[in-house]
């Protein structure tokens, strides 16, 4: 379990920097037809040349001309993508290399680790594009961000090389939409200034104690969120969705639903399945979620999650968490600054994404660097001082400078139950020796035979 001082995060955080504010917005002509000389469109901006969703960087990017943007990319990263639409009808990209700048404090940076770079990159607007056709098309952009946690359970147990561990015991992935907006026409329509939509799929359990997932929204606190809306679905494939329990735009600092009695078709197991959804936009550190029924995915009790070769069921529609934060209208100033910065702040530094899981009698196990909840932090500050293996000074880590969560891309796979991190994925040691020169994209070079396919 041990890691580098590069690995904190995988460099598959994919983050963008822009300042958009209500007087950058510029209006279009309303023709719908390009204007050569005030040109100006509406763009998407890719990390991948796929166009993929979970390689979106930004959305709605208003550009006139040309722009320029601060992108905290993959190191792997050389070019980004853009895709507007054409006169003809149809859909172009066009892609542009990226040139390194300098990092400042706060942006991105995994604790005490180099995981990503930033770069800027101006995008140049072709004479093909579409202008909006009117001010509202301008009203709103988002941005993007998503992944895959992936954690062992064992903390603060003294295990072998981080990359020796199958790190399988929960895996969940994660979608994070931050919504601004610039117009009252589509504050109205949007239901709210800012707003975050959270998703939260769990793809496997393969350790005996988990019982929870959640995440620490930091600084996303009760002031800053003015409604909520919690869903719990089964999601299955070409977007199907069946409902388990929701509760519609909540004014409450805890939003709370359940269903103790769900199953999939074709069950197996002889005990009820149940969910359990907590928002809590009250704590100090910020909005805590919070998913419990992990234990009740496992057939039995006894079987593993989508982890044992030979019983992983392909198609299986997996239990999706889904969150609506909606920030406070009429905000003026300072105060709609500071709320601002805290909805953008979730996509802009991910250190503000506060990932753990819980296990048997309540306790949290973070990543590297991530302090636990206000809830655990009085237990984890006994456990750590009465524990000489332990490190101090860094939350979740060991003299060793182990790790017992990680993210990486969302399309990642996860490791058969028993395989070792490094040989499910074949390069990533020499990445890991290399200190990030070598092997940059080796979580595309994984064993077929040892992995679990992405359903």
């Amino acid at each position: 379990m041990k890691i580098k001082s590069l690995m904190y995060v995988l460099m598959g955080t994919m983050l963008i920097t822009t300042s958009c504010s209500d007087n950058e917005l510029e209006k279009g002509n309303g023709s719908g037809t390009v204007d050569p000389v005030n040109a100006s469109a509406l763009v998407n901006v890719y990390s991948d040349k796929s166009g993929s969703e979970a390689s979106l960087l930004v959305g709605n990017v208003f550009v006139k001309d040309s722009r320029t943007l601060t992108l905290n990319v993959p190191a792997a990263c050389e070019k980004v993508y853009m895709k507007y639409n054409t006169v003809s009808g149809t859909e172009a990209t066009k892609e542009f290399a990226l040139s390194p700048v300098s990092r400042s404090a706060g942006q991105g940076v995994g604790f005490n680790f180099e995981t990503n770079r930033l770069a800027s990159v101006t995008l140049a607007l072709p004479e093909d594009a579409v202008q909006p056709t009117n001010e509202t098309d301008q009203g709103y952009l988002f941005y993007h961000n998503t992944g895959v946690v992936m954690f062992e359970d064992g903390w603060p147990t003294q295990l072998a090389l981080w990359y020796d561990e199958d790190f399988n015991d929960v895996v969940f992935e994660y979608d994070l939409k931050v919504t601004e907006c610039h117009s009252q026409q589509m504050m109205e329509t949007v239901g709210g200034k800012e707003e975050l939509l959270l998703t939260l799929d769990v793809r496997a359990v393969g350790g005996i104690y988990p019982t929870v997932l959640g995440v620490v929204l930091d600084g996303l606190k009760s002031e800053y969120v003015d409604r909520i809306t919690a869903s719990l679905v089964l999601k299955g494939g070409q977007g199907t969705m069946t409902d388990l329990a929701k509760e519609e735009l909540s004014t409450k600092d805890v939003v709370k639903i359940e269903n103790k009695n769900w199953n999939w078709n074709n069950d197996t197991r002889t005990e009820p399945r149940f969910a359990i959804l907590t928002v809590d936009k009250a704590q100090t550190e910020g909005t805590v979620i919070t998913l419990d029924g992990l234990s009740s995915l496992k057939d039995n009790n006894q079987d593993m999650f989508q982890v044992m070769p030979g019983k992983v069921r392909e198609g299986l529609p997996m239990l999706r968490a889904e969150i609506r934060l909606i920030g406070k209208e009429g905000l003026t100033g300072a105060d709609r600054d500071a709320q601002l910065a805290a909805f953008r702040g979730l996509i802009l530094d991910t250190n503000r994404q506060n990932f753990f899981i819980k296990v048997s009698r309540g306790k949290e196990i973070h990543m590297k660097g991530y302090a636990p909840t206000s809830a655990y932090k009085a237990e984890y500050d006994e456990l750590v001082a009465n524990d000489a293996t332990l490190d101090k000074a860094v939350f979740y880590s060991n003299t060793n400078g182990s790790t017992w969560g990680v993210k990486m891309p969302v399309g990642a796979r996860h490791a058969y139950e028993t395989v070792p991190f490094k040989v499910a994925y074949t390069g990533f040691a020499d990445w890991v020796n290399t200190n990030g020169a070598s092997n940059k994209n080796w979580y595309e070079n994984f064993d077929a035979e040892k992995t679990v396919r992405y359903w």
